[in-house]
């Protein structure tokens, strides 16, 4: 069986959209994770499953090792590219059912037409232990975690998908030796999404922070944990709010802009790399 796809990527983080809306195939697990293997597969950080309708559409996150994740940030501006460019060109909104609920979009079009950038209104993140969730009850709030015999100090919350974030000045070894331990600390039972972030200088409100992603490991972007840092950046009182914020990430940049009430704005691109079709059939007797 030929299974066809879109491959895309939000600043180097990569998808296989799939239109599931008349197969009869399950995503999660072992095929996913097939689809995702960059030697014998397509090669993807995850797979975008579309079911629903055009004007109705639901994403599910099919991480690269079968899990399902909530929500991907990046992953919903390449969901919206591929409907708007290939079945809505007349439209420049649209929302989009996710594991973290209905997340409106709009969109910026370049001279051909093409959905150049996508704007995805994030909502509001939570602090509240059980919907990370942590194995404590009270909020992680700049709390010192213990690892490798080592005191990171994090914060916690919740985009639909479960985030720490801290701003403790490590280096790039520190980070890559914590990055897998923190995710799965105890206090995550579902394990997590590590920010490591750090303010720039300039007049101008800028964020660094690099990402290991639940379900991935390091990746070239992520959009909600840009946004997680972003948000706990304004809350703490390291960038303003109302303003957006430039989060660099290893490839690019993404703009966040936090509200007042809370609501988190994530700007950026998307980009059609190619479509193709896999042999599904030969992909799960090699796995």
């Amino acid at each position: 069986m030929l299974l066809p796809f879109s491959k895309y990527h939000g600043l180097g983080n990569d998808f296989a959209v799939v239109d599931a809306r008349a197969l009869e195939l399950t995503f999660p697990g072992a095929l996913g994770a097939a689809l995702c293997d960059r030697h014998r597969g397509i090669g993807a950080d995850g797979v975008l499953v579309w079911t629903g309708s055009v004007a109705r559409p639901q994403m599910t996150v099919v991480n690269a090792d079968g899990s399902v994740a909530e929500m991907c940030g990046n992953g919903v501006r390449c969901f919206v590219k591929h409907l708007l460019d290939r079945h809505l060109r007349h439209v420049n909104a649209l929302e989009v059912l996710t594991g973290n609920g209905l997340l409106p979009c709009a969109v910026t079009r370049d001279g051909d037409g093409d959905v150049a950038t996508v704007a995805v209104h994030m909502g509001v993140a939570s602090h509240a232990p059980e919907r990370i969730p942590l194995a404590q009850t009270q909020p992680l709030l700049d709390q010192a975690v213990i690892v490798a015999d080592r005191a990171v100090r994090l914060t916690a919350l919740s985009l639909g998908n479960p985030h720490a974030v801290t701003f403790d000045p490590l280096n790039a070894a520190e980070r890559a030796r914590l990055g897998p331990l923190l995710g799965q600390h105890p206090l995550f039972p579902q394990s997590a999404n590590i920010e490591f972030a750090q303010v720039l200088p300039g007049a101008t409100p800028r964020l660094q922070v690099d990402v290991y992603e639940r379900g991935c490991g390091w990746t070239q972007a992520c959009g909600t944990g840009a946004t997680a840092a972003a948000i706990v950046a304004v809350e703490t009182g390291l960038m303003p709010r109302n303003r957006e914020i430039g989060v660099q990430l290893p490839g690019g940049w993404l703009a966040i802009a936090v509200a007042d009430d809370g609501q988190a704005t994530m700007r950026g691109p998307a980009v059609h790399v190619f479509d193709g079709a896999i042999d599904v059939t030969r992909l799960q007797a090699a796995a």
